[in-house]
C-alpha cells in the first residue's frame, strides 16, 4: 500500500478507529436489549455507568 499523505492517512485510521469505537458498542448494546427486552431503567442505568 503506497503512503502518498501520512497525515490524511493517519487522519482516517483515526476517524476510523473512532467510529468503531462508538458505533460498535451502540450497536452490541441495542441488539442485547432487543434480545433480552430489557426494562428501560436498567438499559438507563448501564449506559450511565459506561460513560
Amino acid at each position: 500500500m503506497e503512503v502518498e499523505a501520512p497525515g490524511l492517512l493517519r487522519y482516517f485510521i483515526g476517524a476510523a478507529i473512532m467510529i468503531a469505537g462508538v458505533v460498535l458498542p451502540l450497536v452490541y448494546m441495542m441488539f442485547r436489549n432487543k434480545r433480552s427486552s430489557a426494562p428501560s431503567s436498567f438499559s438507563k442505568q448501564t449506559s450511565k455507568g459506561l460513560i
